[in-house]
């Protein structure tokens, strides 16, 4: 608490202070006036817990006030990154515009700053203390150099570049622990937090709860919750169970001990929350509790590949042009560190780690089609630091499947539309609840069909219809077909919707061209994605986001292939789930679809690891009890001789949509041609009911 006032103390003199040359000066005060405003807001709710409060703890008409007073700072807090962006140093193009040479380090500053609102709202006093005392430190490097200026001219009125970003470095360095301790701990440990308390403390029917949470509350989010706050009871439970169950289901499936567990992830779209809540008591019913991280603020422990826990972005632009914040330390040394207390971290946590279950997890969908600006300003990577970053996280993997075995642990994944989706959103709604709760018992024996047909084949050949997808797919050979399989049965548990076929295909032969027109992936909208296989490895690869090749190229590889290079092929799968494809024909809604949903209204592909990584020496069964024996590539299989070469920590899903597709068709060791799917319909006997929503 002590350097936290000294800091303010000091910050408080800024805006009074001439001690900088007049072009930063605007900066500085700019920085100032927002730490400023975080500390009015600690001194104003010093003595509110506000992750605890609620109308049940004070009168209602305190209670409306203090909501009232939380949605006006919620929009004055994130103004800067909403309504004055373009105008903003946070943005880096403005920034370099007015600062160079310093304009994306300061940019980045700025933006560690304005990203300690949740910290402020948890009153974590050691987190904003770590990134005020940076700023200073910085600010009195301009002060001391303009002084020394004023005195002898022939000295620097600035500091030098590279000193400035060195501080950057240090303060990344000396607070990478406890940024990583802070973020490990709100995922595995299941101990009070802010997120969790107020998830806990209120049933958010009253849709404005949601203000308590910290997080930016968009346009979209705010009817999202008044939507999710008007649906009856029973329409709650419906899809809170359908989420636990998923969960549940996917450890019976693959034979994991459930009961042995005590502790899930949750990872939604704020919006939701009464939703979450009513999962988690579905869950404590089991003996389990749940915790809720959010995504961090600081650039050192943000993924470049995006977001996957509580956060609603305030401007995607700004997110985009700050994926990269991390290359001002990325590299050999800081990992390396950064992989030690991870590895140390683990270790602190003891047999409480074993009550890790896995993550249940909400997608959304429907969200405004958003194209980045690739703007030449921000932060990249370089070669080096991609193989570095790429290196990372492959050897994080490991320690965490060494901590969290895969054998006992699983996930489930559901997803939901947004009121962004336009003026059907009601009625895309109850279409989603109606795909998310179809019958496995329905789907089991039509998709055995199909996987009876695959397994006889010695590759599968898929071709687009409007696209130039021409994809040969060997499989692996079934020693005793009579109970073995390649493919598994999925149903409705651990990827809800159920509707899908997959296997994990031999590389060696596996070739071709994999193009898809539009599709939607974490978020971003790829135009004309190409893919080149050889071997099963990527070869080349593009999309037309941008006119410029290699921004094209770096799109394709930040957000599909985790900066990796020569990825293989993890997994080919065949979806099956019609109706979701007619809702999303039936709306227009095709290229606003998530991965989840997308990859079950036709056959897909992914890059990267296998469905089965740290699962491959487990027995898997499909339901009438045949193995699944492709569950290694030649990749996978050199864990067992090359660790380091065996995992990517990269799985990324890419759908070829019924409506550009021809054909899918086995071929068998003697030539023997068996059609899945012809002219985009399933044409093999016993599936042919799955045509029925499409010929609607």
């Amino acid at each position: 608490m002590e350097r936290y006032i000294d800091a303010i103390e000091r910050i408080r003199l800024i805006p009074e202070e001439k001690a900088v040359p007049e072009t930063f000066r605007d900066y500085f005060m700019t920085c100032a006036r927002f730490i400023l405003k975080l500390d009015s807001f600690l001194s104003e709710t010093a003595d509110i817990d506000l992750s605890c409060i609620s109308e049940n703890s004070i009168s209602c008409s305190d209670y409306k006030k203090l909501i009232d007073r939380l949605k006006h700072l919620n929009k004055e807090l994130y103004d800067d990154m909403t309504r004055d962006y373009e105008t903003s140093y946070l943005n880096p193009s403005y920034a370099e515009k007015k600062l160079s040479p310093y304009g994306n380090v300061l940019s980045i500053l700025l933006m560690e700053i304005e990203n300690l609102i949740p910290s402020a709202y948890e009153k974590d006093l050691e987190d904003i203390t770590s990134v005020l005392e940076t700023f200073i430190q910085i600010y009195c490097m301009f002060v001391s150099c303009h002084e020394e200026h004023s005195q002898d001219s022939l000295r620097r009125e600035l500091p030098d570049v590279q000193a400035v970003k060195d501080v950057l470095y240090s303060y990344a360095f000396d607070y990478s622990e406890d940024f990583l301790k802070k973020q490990m701990d709100a995922q595995y440990i299941a101990e009070p937090s802010y997120t969790r308390n107020v998830i806990l403390k209120h049933d958010f029917k009253n849709a404005d709860d949601i203000y308590l949470l910290g997080t930016y509350v968009s346009e979209t989010t705010r009817k999202t919750a008044e939507f999710v706050a008007s649906l009856d009871d029973s329409e709650i439970d419906r899809m809170a169970y359908t989420w636990y169950k998923g969960f549940k289901d996917g450890f019976k499936q693959q034979g994991k001990p459930y009961e042995k567990k005590s502790v899930i992830e949750f990872r939604y779209h704020t919006g939701f929350e009464r939703i979450v809540k009513r999962t988690a008591e579905y869950f404590r019913e089991d003996g389990y509790d749940f915790t809720l991280p959010r995504r961090s603020g600081h650039f050192i422990v943000r993924s470049p590949k995006g977001v996957s826990a509580l956060y609603d972005s305030p401007n995607r632009q700004m997110d985009y042009d700050h994926i990269y914040d991390s290359a001002l330390c990325m590299g050999d040394r800081i990992t390396a560190r950064m992989l030690e207390e991870s590895l140390r971290i683990f270790k602190s946590y003891g047999d409480e780690i074993k009550r890790y279950a896995g993550p249940v997890v909400m997608e959304c969908f429907g969200e405004p089609e958003f194209e980045p600006e690739d703007k030449a300003e921000k932060l990249t990577f370089t070669d080096h630091q991609k193989k570095a970053y790429g290196k990372y996280r492959s050897d994080l993997l490991l320690i965490v499947h060494d901590f969290i075995l895969e054998e006992e642990r699983s996930f489930t994944i559901i997803a939901w539309p947004l009121p962004s989706i336009g003026e059907d959103f009601k009625d895309i709604f109850r279409e989603t609840i109606r795909i998310n709760t179809m019958s496995s018992e329905d789907y089991m024996p039509i998709q055995a069909r199909i996987i009876e047909a695959l397994d006889k084949a010695q590759y599968v050949k898929v071709k687009g219809r409007t696209n130039a997808t021409d994809m040969r797919v060997v499989l692996h050979t079934l020693t005793d077909p009579e109970k073995q399989s390649n493919f598994e049965n999925c149903l409705s548990d651990v990827n809800i919707p159920l509707g899908e076929v997959f296997t994990s295909p031999v590389l060696t032969g596996t070739e071709g061209i994999l193009n898809v027109n539009s599709v939607f992936i974490d978020g971003i909208q790829f135009k004309n994605l190409r893919i080149e296989f050889k071997d099963g490895r990527v070869t080349d690869y593009g999309c037309d986001n941008f006119e410029d090749i290699d921004s094209a190229k770096a799109l394709v590889r930040r957000v599909i292939f985790g900066e990796k290079e020569n990825l293989p092929i993890g997994e080919f799968a065949i979806g099956t789930n019609t109706l979701a494809y007619k809702m999303i024909d039936k709306y227009k809604i095709g290229a606003r679809m998530p991965i989840l949903i997308a990859e079950k209204t036709g056959p897909h592909f992914a890059v990267g690891d296998t469905c089965y990584s740290f699962m491959e020496d487990m027995h898997l069964y499909n339901p009438d009890g045949k193995e699944l024996i492709a569950k290694d590539n030649e990749c996978s299989i050199l864990r067992k001789t090359d660790p380091d070469k065996a995992y990517f920590a990269v799985h990324t899903d890419i759908t070829i949509p019924y409506d550009e597709l021809d054909s899918i068709i086995c071929v068998s060791s003697d030539g023997t041609e068996t059609a899945i799917i012809s002219q985009g319909r399933f044409v093999l006997q016993g599936t042919e009911v799955l045509n029925a929503p499409l010929n609607d």
